[in-house]
């Protein structure tokens, strides 16, 4: 097992997941744009709002930006997320979903990212929670600790990232790294004064390593 594989199994010890429960398909995809940025305990705040003052993820189609904007404001970034969701709804029904999902691995891939506010991060964990596709998707948490690790170069992007994820991580294990991954890019290895002190894979990381280097005092020669 290497650097990566050790990294993501104490992490998993460690760190228990929550996975989103929707009621429907669609429902999924909102909640994963609303997790932008932000926690599931907020999604959850915000589609209960979408459902009391909207009604079910397809009236956002009809819903105005005003009204989506208040419905999701828990999840932050609400004015940028909530056209986006407007066209997601405007776009996709429930059965095109379902379509989709017996698709391919990459047609599939392909047939989300081509609408505007799907990049390939949020069609991963959509294909991921929806049908048990074994990727493991990066966002800017997983990519922050595989730069620390030493185990992403600078100019590795979600692709390159993602590839070296799984190429250590089973299948059967992706869905909880990704959640368990992010958790603790939030709560540990954070974007600003990350815990060193207290990170469970400190002895693995580059960052930490030479963190210590600079900290530590220089002797004086007597």
């Amino acid at each position: 097992m290497g650097k990566i594989g050790e990294a993501v199994e104490t992490i998993l010890r460690k760190y228990k997941v929550e996975k989103p429960q929707p009621r429907s398909l669609l429902e999924l995809l909102v909640a994963i744009v609303l997790s932008q940025k932000t926690t599931w305990k907020n999604v959850h705040k915000a589609l209960e709002n979408i459902r009391r003052k909207i009604g079910p993820p397809e009236a956002i189609a009809q819903a105005s930006i005003k009204q989506i904007e208040d419905a999701i404001r828990p999840a932050g970034l609400y004015r940028n997320k909530a056209p986006i969701l407007k066209n997601i709804a405007s776009t996709l029904t429930e059965q095109k979903l379902r379509e989709i999902l017996k698709a391919p691995y990459p047609e599939a891939k392909k047939a989300l990212i081509s609408i505007r506010g799907i990049g390939p991060k949020t069609a991963d964990v959509f294909l991921m929670f929806a049908r048990n596709e074994p990727v493991l998707p990066v966002d800017t948490h997983i990519a922050r600790i595989m730069h620390r690790l030493g185990a992403a170069g600078q100019k590795d992007g979600y692709e390159e990232i993602r590839a070296k994820l799984e190429a250590e991580v089973p299948p059967e294990k992706r869905l909880e790294a990704h959640l368990a991954l992010i958790r603790f890019g939030r709560e540990v290895c954070t974007a600003r004064n990350p815990k060193c002190r207290q990170c469970p894979i400190q002895r693995l990381c580059s960052y930490a390593a030479q963190s210590s280097r600079l900290s530590r005092p220089r002797r004086v020669k007597s």
